[in-house]
């Protein structure tokens, strides 16, 4: 009872703060605009500022009641924070106890501030207990520090004593994740600079890991080991050693992740090393094994969500590189039925109408073409921004075989005479190498008048240099969504087969 007698003098004395949430129950309906606000965004009623504010206002987003309405939805989401349910399974163990943790530390702070040390000293054992088993090692300095304080002021000196030892270890321990964390940090921002910075700190990555590991080794730290895979699997991306990736992902599992999400006790998700794993596969083009992992691990995502979108991009690009198109198709009908696929940015959309063109050109049914206007895809000229420069390219290169298969020859030639022009304008041939040589396959077509003959003999060349070109493809930025080797083959048996480019090489003299 004292307990509760001291509390309720602190929240009397200091009064309490009028705490605006959002109503997320739609059943009670209240009629606030910046209520009316958060219901348009999550039913996708407005999807940008200018939208919202001309429904909701008939004016521009800078009208002063839009703001306002704007500014208390923000403030009311903000308080939100204090009340999130990390109850639920979809969060792993360490996310509930350091939200805990930190919720602890903050009370305690406030009771010590407010005076109620003798209350605030009672949660300190159970807060350091989690903090530690769950190496919140930030939560556990601050934890020691108030208690030791606390027994230098009540006079108690084989506690301090006991309690300042303890401290100190878990400040070396700190500033060894510290230490950790600016080490990787350091070597990240060179990776994500440019490319030039890349290659001048990769050589520095071995080593780094290697003090990493020391000092996980020394302190027994699961956090730091954590650092050690993120680094370690960027060297070997960055390096090009898919198998060794692959590797360190099932290690890394085995080791931590083999229990349920909600029963994960590392700052980890298995979300994240599922997808590092996956795209590994993607990588080596092994979609084989690459397509038993991802059946295997898709359950870990929630369909709808960010992570999710991800996934199925690189399953999907995955079953392309292996030829599987039915289940491509299976998996391009999920992502595009979605009711948060709309939610997507333009640029996803657009790159999923690309997948899309592709796809119907080896997998044509009455499904896939559903909503979509091939014959408009084909017929209108990309044009793209610069930051979507590989939709360019494999938008050209599609209409192109698109057109190539209809006998379209004068379209054909325009579409090569643009990816020729844009080859050389915006393609580094040192990141693009195989774009390079499949565009002057390409231009070969055109050049020899179709002729399957003389395209056969004149292509074995750069044919070869392309089945030799064996660079990993990276399914941020690769548009080459059916392996070129197979594009061009579709290409000779067109002009082998294809009675139009057979009357057009008999009537048209160039041609012989």
């Amino acid at each position: 009872m004292e307990d509760l007698l001291k509390l309720i003098d602190i929240t009397k004395k200091r009064g309490q703060r009028s705490i605006q949430l959002v109503n997320q129950n739609f059943r009670k309906k209240e009629i606030s605009k910046d209520n009316l606000l958060y219901e348009g965004i999550i039913n996708g009623k407005f999807d940008s500022d200018s939208q919202a504010a001309k429904i909701m206002f008939k004016s521009k987003p800078g009208n002063r009641n839009y703001r306002n309405a704007k500014g208390k939805l923000k403030q009311k989401l903000l308080n939100h924070l204090y009340f999130l349910d990390y109850d639920k399974s979809s969060y792993t163990l360490f996310e509930k106890c350091e939200y805990e943790c930190l919720h602890s530390l903050h009370q305690c702070k406030i009771l010590i501030r407010e005076g109620a040390n003798d209350v605030a000293i009672k949660l300190l054992p159970q807060l350091l207990k989690n903090a530690k088993q769950y190496e919140c090692v930030d939560i556990v300095v601050e934890a020691l520090t108030i208690l030791r304080n606390e027994y230098a002021r009540l006079g108690k000196a084989t506690p301090f004593d006991e309690t300042q030892e303890e401290l100190s270890y878990y400040r070396s321990f700190k500033e060894a994740i510290d230490a950790s964390e600016t080490d990787f940090h350091q070597i990240l921002v060179y990776i994500n600079k440019s490319v030039s910075a890349q290659n001048r700190v990769l050589s520095k990555i071995p080593d780094t890991v290697a003090v990493l590991k020391e000092r996980a080794e020394k302190f027994k730290s699961r956090q730091i080991d954590r650092l050690v895979f993120q680094l370690q699997s960027l060297y070997n991306e960055l390096s090009w050693n898919f198998e060794e990736n692959i590797r360190l992902c099932s290690s890394i599992e085995e080791k931590y992740l083999r229990k349920n999400i909600s029963e994960i006790e590392i700052n980890l998700s298995k979300k994240e090393v599922a997808l590092t794993k996956l795209k590994s596969y993607y990588c080596l083009k092994d979609a084989e094994q690459g397509g038993i992992y991802a059946q295997k691990v898709i359950k870990l995502f929630k369909p709808g969500t960010g992570s999710w979108f991800r996934f199925m991009e690189i399953y999907f690009l995955l079953l392309m590189k292996g030829e599987g198109y039915k289940k491509a198709g299976d998996i391009f009908r999920k992502v595009r039925t979605n009711k948060n696929y709309s939610l997507l940015p333009e640029s996803e959309k657009d790159k999923w109408q690309i997948y899309r063109a592709f796809l119907v050109f080896v997998n044509d049914s009455k499904l896939l073409r559903w909503g979509f206007n091939l014959e408009e895809f084909v017929a209108e000229l990309p044009d793209f921004p610069k930051e979507q420069a590989p939709y360019n390219t494999a938008t050209l290169i599609i209409q192109y075989i698109y057109l190539l298969k209809e006998g379209n020859i004068e379209e054909v030639r325009r579409r090569e005479e643009a990816l020729q022009q844009y080859n050389s304008t915006h393609l580094d041939k040192r990141h693009n190498y195989r774009n390079s040589i499949f565009i002057r396959l390409l231009s070969i077509v055109t050049e020899k008048d179709f002729n399957y003959e003389l395209i056969e003999e004149k292509g074995k060349n750069y044919f070869n240099k392309l089945e030799n070109a064996h660079i990993p493809s990276d399914p941020e930025t690769d548009m080459e969504i059916i392996p070129y080797e197979k594009l061009y083959c579709y290409i000779l048996e067109f002009l082998k087969t294809n009675k139009i480019y057979v009357h057009y090489r008999f009537y048209n003299l160039n041609a012989v």
